[in-house]
């Protein structure tokens, strides 16, 4: 998204926490700093630092007025005693200003969330110094008028989130060497999409890299339908008891069903998980092995659509079958920012993109790896019963 100015806007956090058509005292002030975000279509990153020191004052005087209390504009960095109550955009195409409300806040920046767009008829001189040409008083009083109906939308940031197709695994992969240092693989890969490395990606907000380790004891399903056949693994739970992943498909591929339901009774063997699978869930099922996944996470949001995907890099090794080792990228959908809409096949095709991009990224350090859908069942599975691949073993 390219936008011709963005601008800060400031105040008492009572302004958005109060109830809709309640007014403010008349005394209440706000503040308008320039910023240099780059806003995408669903959020906005917003880091302090580069905010101005330079803003203009507001003061509430009445129903939806604001007037200038400074002209001249006044020195001083954003205020931890005063809350961010708003980013606007000018967005000339669109002839509109672009309002963003904030969800999540830390110490070094803030994330905001599109909420609507105010129409508004840009004049020539508007245009001609858009880049320093900030809200009007009238913009920006309706965005104060509308602050509490804005909370409601972004009070709660997990409300924000939708997935589309849930239940549905949608990831490419790459089989890397065993002793690629996946570690170092994954920081290089974060620290080119924070360098703005491709430009439509950016880390997610607060929730940028994971690391998890986790054992899996894992069965095949083989019944009592075509349709329950894949796998279910049981991963222990450290507050007791197990989750247990199940995947259905018929064979490796692109999109899997996807299922993780928490079991709290204490299971401690895999007769007892195995016994679980068949009286519980009504389920056919043999045991194939268990391994230890190690698994470093890069989330990372696209600015052009708000879905949210992972590129993480895991390390699975088998306690029973001792030296063997598997290594993978994976390059995931995880969830979507906004309002739901149909965007299944945008999804699919920048997750085709990134895939793209990590693929150079791989050649261009020099890194060996091979395009495959290779499952963590079909890789255990063949360790368990040796033999020829299976037809649904297509990798």
């Amino acid at each position: 998204m390219a936008y011709a100015s963005c601008w800060l806007l400031t105040g008492t956090w009572h302004a958005r926490y109060r109830q809709p058509g309640h007014n403010l005292p008349g005394d209440t002030m706000f503040r308008v700093l320039p910023v240099t975000a780059r806003p995408g279509y669903a959020t906005a990153l917003v880091n302090w630092d580069d905010t101005s020191r330079q803003h203009t004052i507001y003061r509430h005087a009445g129903l939806r007025t604001l007037e200038r209390f400074d002209t001249t504009g006044v020195e001083g960095s954003v205020q931890h005693d005063v809350m961010p109550l708003a980013v606007v955009a000018a967005d000339l195409r669109q002839r509109s200003w672009v309002v963003y409300a904030p969800s999540r806040l830390t110490t070094e920046a803030g994330l905001f969330h599109r909420v609507t767009e105010i129409t508004h008829a840009f004049t020539f001189a508007e245009i001609d110094s858009a880049t320093t040409t900030e809200p009007s008083a009238e913009v920006l009083a309706e965005v104060v008028d509308r602050l509490p109906e804005f909370s409601a939308r972004v009070g709660s940031h997990e409300c924000w989130y939708h997935t589309i197709d849930a239940g549905v695994e949608y990831e490419h992969k790459f089989t890397l060497d065993p002793d690629t240092d996946i570690y170092t693989l994954t920081r290089g890969i974060a620290a080119e999409i924070g360098r703005g490395e491709p430009a439509y990606l950016r880390p997610e907000f607060a929730n940028a890299f994971e690391m998890w380790q986790f054992h899996n004891y894992m069965f095949e399903v083989t019944g009592p339908t075509s349709a329950d056949c894949g796998y279910a693994s049981f991963i222990p739970r450290r507050a007791g008891g197990h989750v247990i992943k199940r995947k259905r498909f018929a064979h490796d591929g692109f999109a899997r069903y996807e299922t993780k339901t928490t079991v709290t009774e204490e299971l401690t063997d895999t007769a007892q998980m195995l016994s679980y699978l068949h009286q519980h869930l009504g389920l056919e099922a043999i045991y194939l092995g268990e391994f230890i996944r190690t698994r470093f996470d890069n989330n990372v949001e696209s600015v052009n659509t708000g879905h949210i995907y992972s590129i993480m890099a895991d390390r699975c090794e088998f306690p029973e079958h001792p030296g063997t080792v598997l290594q993978q990228l994976e390059i995931e959908y995880l969830r979507s920012r906004g309002s739901e809409r149909d965007s299944r096949r945008e999804m699919i095709d920048e997750l085709g993109s990134i895939r793209h991009w990590t693929s150079q990224h791989l050649a261009d350090h020099t890194i060996p790896a091979k395009p495959s859908y290779l499952s963590k069942y079909t890789f255990l599975r063949r360790l368990t019963f040796p033999g020829p691949p299976r037809a649904t073993e297509r990798t």
